[in-house]
Formats: structure tokens, sequence, C-alpha cells
């Protein structure tokens, strides 16, 4: 019987540090829930590289059964025990050293040289705060305690057989040591290896990415090529860069393709004080409304006591937030309109100097513009329903998750039509030039001067049979049990 092994390196990596989770967590555990669910724990485990140990471990997956949704604090518990750091998090600005611990303790202790002189120019120059820095290292009070035994952990190699399948759902380049893990579990344990490509972005669009990390994918790229034996593309975008990028290190390789889906779960942990319980009266009561509101951050409410449009994703110069900026700052001086607020909600990403020397300047737009740091899904399912319509106009994107959440909640868009886009929002949402400032504003005041366009977009939403999780989770028992 064929044993399926997933790959968590990734989302092991992250709650080290992380209270959230990016996209492709959110990806990762969606699908390996309900890989759970469908083909059973017995043949479903987890599986991670130990960077201390330099060993690869296998642990049983029953416990994901126990997870209704993504819980750092759980999976910290899991794989670190009662040790786990509490506050979850790569410092502000350190972002591009996460992998890197020797370049990553260098620039901590500049980062604190600079906080302890109360030097904030040099945190606006790396695109934070003194604030933010502080805040950051504020003591947030003793680690959670759990009676839980620990899971046990087996080194792959004593286990696996020939012909079990590794399926690496997460990003695994720049960690040391595990592309020669899984040349060795290939050619001499006879496992199959199966990749999932969520994009190409740091080679075909290298500007937008910091430090060395373009080269360091490009070279992680082209090493699985020698241990894989398919790889499993998220969009039929990325599945075209992907052949692009074979015929150019002279390798060819079964791609198939699994779009990801237009839905939106709870998957991490509500924030503090936040409410988890979904609503359960009927929508437009009082009691509905009151619902929505229970528990949720005074910052959030804030900003639904006025229309916003919502802009969801961390703030990097790859999502085009600047031009965005430059558009409200048009569309708020036309006294016809009747603006909405523009909102992002996210952290603070790459290559994001411009839009914060913008922000800072203009005094967030003269007020027309509100950053909601860090929301918790809970939280950002909250902006979701009560906005207007949501912006994704990113230069390229592998997918676009905000996309099809925001076709979730019944709201249109407007969506860059570039790179997987179009797949994501199809005939439902408002495209633009992401190049041009001018068509992004004509798509943004179309959407904000003509109502009954909006609601004839979102009837077409309702329409729709929109892609769910439990749908690619078919499609990947589909292919693995080819």
């Amino acid at each position: 019987m064929t044993t399926h092994f997933f790959d968590v390196t990734d989302i092991v990596l992250y709650v080290e540090t992380e209270t959230s989770i990016s996209g492709i967590q959110r990806v990762s555990f969606e699908i390996i829930k309900r890989m759970v669910e469908h083909h059973g724990s017995a043949r479903v485990n987890l599986t991670y590289w130990d960077r201390a140990r330099r060993d690869y471990f296998c642990i049983p997956s029953d416990f994901i059964n126990d997870m209704p949704e993504f819980d750092s604090n759980v999976l910290r518990h899991v794989f670190f025990g009662k040790s786990a750091k509490v506050r979850g998090g790569v410092a502000p600005t350190l972002e591009k050293y996460r992998h890197k611990p020797m370049k990553y303790r260098f620039h901590h202790l500049r980062r604190s040289y600079h906080a302890r002189r109360g030097d904030n120019a040099h945190f606006r120059r790396h695109g934070s705060s003194l604030d933010e820095w502080r805040n950051f290292h504020t003591p947030l009070g003793p680690a959670p305690t759990s009676t839980s035994p620990p899971l046990e952990r087996t080194p792959l190699t004593k286990i696996a057989k020939k012909g079990d399948q590794l399926v690496i759902l997460g990003a695994t380049w720049a960690i040391d040591g595990i592309d020669e893990c899984f040349q060795h579990l290939k050619d001499n344990h006879g496992l199959e290896v199966t990749k999932v490509i969520h994009d190409l972005i740091p080679i075909i669009t290298p500007e937008h990415i910091a430090g060395d990390f373009a080269k360091e994918f490009y070279r992680w790229l082209q090493a699985s090529t020698g241990y894989c034996s398919r790889y499993i593309a998220n969009s039929q975008n990325t599945a075209r860069d992907l052949r692009v990028f074979m015929d150019e290190v002279g390798t060819i390789q079964p791609i198939d393709v699994i779009p990801l889906a237009q839905d939106f779960t709870l998957t991490s942990s509500p924030a503090p004080q936040t409410c988890s319980t979904p609503p359960v009266s009927a929508p437009g009561t009082y009691a509905h409304r009151l619902e929505l509101a229970m528990g949720q951050r005074q910052s959030i409410l804030n900003i639904s006591k006025t229309p916003f449009v919502l802009v969801v994703g961390t703030l990097e110069s790859r999502k085009n937030i600047w031009r965005l900026l430059q558009v409200w700052d048009r569309l708020v001086q036309n006294a016809d309109l009747d603006m909405p607020k523009l909102v992002f909600a996210g952290k603070s990403g790459w290559q994001n100097d411009d839009f914060n020397r913008f922000l800072q300047s203009s005094g967030n737009l003269r007020g027309w513009v509100e950053i909601a740091d860090r929301p918790s899904d809970t939280e950002l399912a909250f902006l979701y329903k009560n906005c207007e319509f949501t912006v994704t106009v990113s230069f390229y994107e592998g997918w676009g998750l905000p996309i099809g959440e925001s076709l979730y909640f019944g709201k249109t868009a407007v969506v860059a039509n570039n790179s997987s886009m179009p797949e994501v929002g199809q005939d439902m949402v408002e495209y633009c030039d992401a190049q041009s400032i001018s068509s992004i504003q004509d798509a943004c005041r179309r959407l904000i001067s003509d109502p009954k366009y909006r609601i004839e977009l979102e009837a077409r939403i309702a329409k729709t049979s929109l892609r769910t999780w439990d749908d690619v989770t078919s499609d990947f028992l589909a292919i693995l049990s080819v």
C-alpha cells in the first residue's frame, strides 16, 4: 500500500517565529487537512527537515483531525515543545534573513543599536519604525503549557518504501541541506517526489525581491529537477512559466495543473479578544450585525464606520501599492465622486520605501488611506464582508488568493489582467493594466461611480459555482492515485 508523505518544513519554520500564516501555508494546511479526512491518517504522514539534527523526520498526522483551523500554538508545541517562542514573527525589516541565522543575528544587533539610540530615521529607511521594533520586542508573557505527550518522530529513511510518495506543498528554497535530502530519498529509497510550484515570481520579477533570494530560487528550482518525478502548478499561467524554465535548463518533467480555490476558511487562531463564533442570525438583521461586530478590535471597527475599498496582502512593491496610492490621490480630488477610503490589510514587506514615504509625507493621503496591520482571519473576514469591493493590481501573481476570497464573500474586484489573475477572476471582476495608473484609475472609478454595474458583477458571482478546497483536494487525490 502506497503511503503519502506531505512535507511541512515551511510550516515548521513559519510557526517557529510567526503567529499568522501566509498564502502558501494556508494552501498547504487546507490540502493536508482534507487529505487526512479523505485518505485517512494511516496513509497520510507529515514530514519535515530538522535543521539542528540535519535529518528528515516523519510524524503521524492524526492530530490534524483535532485541528478545525490552523493554530500556531498547537503546531509550535508539536514541533518545538513547551520551550517554543510565544511572540510570533520575524523582527521587522529582517524577513529576508529568516533562514540565514548569522546574517539575521548581525542585522538584528545593528537594528537594536539604532533602537537604543532612538534613531527612528534608520527604521524609516528600511520601511519600518522605531515603535514597530519596540512593540515587537515587548514581552508577551509565559509560553502556553500543554499536557499532551510529544508526537513520535521517526527518520523517514527507516520507514519509507519504494513507490511511496513525498509531496512538497510549500516553499523549501533557501533551506540548507534539504535538497540533498530529497535527492537521497529518491536515489536510495525509491520515493516518488512531487513538488507544487506556486509561482516563479523571484526569477520573473527579481526587481521586487530583496537580497539574493532570486538567485537562491533559481538554484533551488534547477536542483529540484533532479529529484522530482512530477510537478503540480497552481494555475495554467504558472505551468507555462515552469515549462519555459525547464526549456532553459534543458529538462522535461510532467506538469499537472490544479487550480487553487476561490474560497475562504478560518485557518488561523483568532486574534486576542476577537470572536471566533460565526454569526447564526439571519443576514440583514440587527442581531446579525451585532454578531459580526462582537469582539472585533476597535481599530477594525473604526475602519468599517465609513465605506472602504479593501486591498489584501503583504505590503510590498510587487503588489503595485504605490501606483494604487497615486490612483486614490487623483480620485479623491474629484468632487463628483462619493469616495470610499482605501484600506490595506496585511503586514509590511519588501521594497516598499516609496509607498511608506508617500504615506508619511501625505499624512496617510490626508486620511483617505488606512492600514489594518496583520489582521487575523476573523478580522479579515469582517473586512471582506463590509468592503465595497477589493483591489488586486499586482505586477504578477502565481494565483491570487485575495481575488478568490473576495468572490467567496460576494464582492467584485479591480484586478490586473496579467499572469494568473484572470483565471481566478474570470468574468466577475473589472480588469486593468497594472503598468498604467490611468487604467487602474478608470477601473476603480467605474466601480465607485456605477453601483448598478457593481451589482451586475456581484450577481454573476452569485450565479457562479466557485471552486472550493474540497475541489482542490479531489484533484490531488486523482493525480496522486495515478
